[in-house]
C-alpha cells in the first residue's frame, strides 16, 4: 500500500489524543509527529506480514504504542514515556468504567466469568501467540496464568522493552475497580516474574 493510500492510524485511533495535545502545548508540531509516527507504524507492521487474524490484533497494539513512543522520543526524550503511558492508562481506566457499568446491568455479573474464559482462550491462547494455563473457573472465581506472552517478545523486538509493563498495568485499570469483582495478581512476565497470574473473584 502506497503512503498516500494509507490512513493515519492516530487519526482513527483516538487513544493517544492527549499525547498530541501535549506536543502542541510544548511547542511541537503535533501533525508532523502524528504523520511520522503513522509511517513508522506501517514500517513496523510489515515486520510480521503473515500473522493470523487473532495474533495480528496484539501485534498491531504493540506497533501502535511503540511507533508513537519512538517518534515522540526523538523530539521530547524526557516526556515521551510519560505522555504515551498516561494516555494508554487513561484509555484503560475509561474501559474499566464501561465494563463496570455493563456488569451492573441485571444478570451480566452472572455470565462475566464464563465469558472471560472464552475470551481468554480465544484471544489470549496459542493461536494468538500466548501460552496459558487455566485453573479454577466457576461462577464465583476465575484463575489462569500466562506463561509466555507475545507482548514481551514483540516489544523486545521493537526495542521498546520499557513499554511492556504498561500493557500489564492496563489490566489493573480495567478490572481493578469493579463493584462486583475483585482483581488480584502477584506477578507479571513484563516485570521479571515467572508468569502473569490472574485471579478474579466475585465480591
Amino acid at each position: 500500500m502506497s503512503r498516500k493510500n494509507r490512513k493515519n492510524i492516530y487519526l482513527k485511533n483516538t487513544t493517544y489524543n492527549s499525547v498530541f495535545d501535549n506536543i502542541t502545548a510544548a511547542g511541537g508540531r503535533a501533525d508532523a509527529v502524528r504523520q511520522e509516527a503513522s509511517d513508522e507504524y506501517y514500517r513496523m507492521i510489515e515486520m510480521h506480514p503473515n500473522l493470523n487474524k487473532v495474533a495480528v490484533v496484539h501485534w498491531k497494539q504493540c506497533c501502535e504504542r511503540a511507533a508513537l513512543y519512538k517518534t515522540v522520543k526523538k523530539y521530547f526524550p524526557e516526556k515521551a514515556f510519560e505522555w504515551v503511558d498516561s494516555a494508554a492508562m487513561e484509555y484503560s481506566r475509561k474501559s474499566g468504567v464501561f465494563i463496570n457499568k455493563v456488569l451492573n446491568f441485571p444478570g451480566m455479573a452472572n455470565i462475566f466469568l464464563s465469558g472471560m474464559k472464552k475470551m481468554a482462550a480465544k484471544g489470549f491462547g496459542e493461536e494468538a501467540g500466548f501460552r496459558n494455563h487455566f485453573g479454577l473457573f466457576n461462577s464465583s472465581e476465575a484463575h489462569f496464568v500466562i506463561l509466555d506472552c507475545p507482548y514481551c517478545r514483540y516489544l523486545d523486538e521493537l526495542d521498546c522493552s520499557e513499554l511492556k509493563a504498561g500493557f500489564c498495568k492496563s489490566d489493573e485499570y480495567m478490572y481493578g475497580n469493579l463493584d462486583k469483582f475483585a482483581f488480584e495478581r502477584t506477578q507479571t512476565l513484563a516485570c521479571g516474574g515467572e508468569r502473569c497470574d490472574f485471579c478474579i473473584r466475585r465480591r
